[in-house]
């Protein structure tokens, strides 16, 4: 009788080793014949290679309609995204526009509103007063200050020996400038006290002029002024200046019975 047939699997090669023939029942007669296994073959071991089973699945046709309607699907939610997308950005730059828009009008109405306007001074009044001669004279001066700006207020810092007196190009003396506030086109008096230099000699003109009651010797002076300057709309402070302010000014006499016959105060803010 022949070996056992060799069983291949789809996962490769197997060994198999054979067994031992058996003994294969024949049926004579309704009667069972234990046959002996027929010579010339011996008990042996072999070796089969069969290759692996190759499977091709076809999915059913209602599977590619469900991955197609997905796929459109995904296809249109995407384009739905970029849509929203798009809008977002474009109503995002008309708002950002708009709010430049309104900034930049904002800025130039303050700017051409509320642009401020230095302050216009005049010399009004001088006063010498000197004790004894060879003692530093103090210089009383009296300005009229205006405030031109039609909508902002103003107020005026002290600033320490911010104020001085020039005689030619010697100086006769500082003081200090006044706090001082004003409302929209209000004018006000601002009264200067420059304290003459101690130990320096008063220039022989001008002690001439403050000592003789008789002649009158016209002299030409110079007076400076620096202080800042708060430019405010109700409780707002919307501007911080420095002021400069140079007055060329003359009068009839350092004594006695002083006039003023010519002044020019030129100003500037920085």
């Amino acid at each position: 009788m022949e070996d056992e047939p060799v069983v291949a699997s789809s996962a490769g090669t197997r060994l198999l080793s054979s067994t031992p023939h058996a003994v294969t029942p024949t049926t004579t007669n309704n009667h069972l014949i234990n046959l002996p296994p027929p010579p010339g073959h011996p008990l042996a071991t072999y070796v089969v290679q069969v290759p692996k089973d190759q499977i091709y699945r076809v999915p059913p046709p209602e599977n590619a309609a469900f991955v197609e309607r997905h796929r459109k699907a995904a296809k249109a939610g995407g384009k739905k995204s970029k849509w929203n997308c798009s809008i977002f950005m474009i109503w995002f730059l008309i708002v950002f526009l708009l709010l430049c828009v309104i900034v930049g009008g904002t800025l130039t109405a303050i700017h051409f509103t509320f642009t401020p306007l230095a302050p216009r001074f005049s010399v009004t009044k001088l006063l010498v007063k000197q004790t004894k001669q060879g003692i530093p004279p103090t210089y009383d001066i009296t300005l009229k200050a205006k405030n031109l700006n039609e909508k902002m207020g103003i107020e005026y810092k002290s600033d320490e020996d911010g104020a001085s007196l020039i005689f030619w190009t010697k100086n006769l003396g500082f003081g200090n400038f006044p706090d001082l506030k004003q409302n929209v086109g209000d004018s006000n008096n601002v009264n200067i006290k420059i304290r003459g230099l101690k130990g320096k000699q008063v220039p022989t003109i001008i002690q001439k002029s403050i000592s003789d009651k008789k002649t009158k010797r016209q002299i030409s002076l110079k007076l400076k002024l620096e202080s800042p300057l708060l430019f405010n709309v109700w409780i707002l402070k919307l501007w911080k200046k420095d002021l400069d302010v140079n007055c060329d000014f003359r009068v009839s006499t350092m004594g006695q019975g002083t006039k003023i016959l010519s002044q020019k105060c030129k100003t500037k803010l920085s």
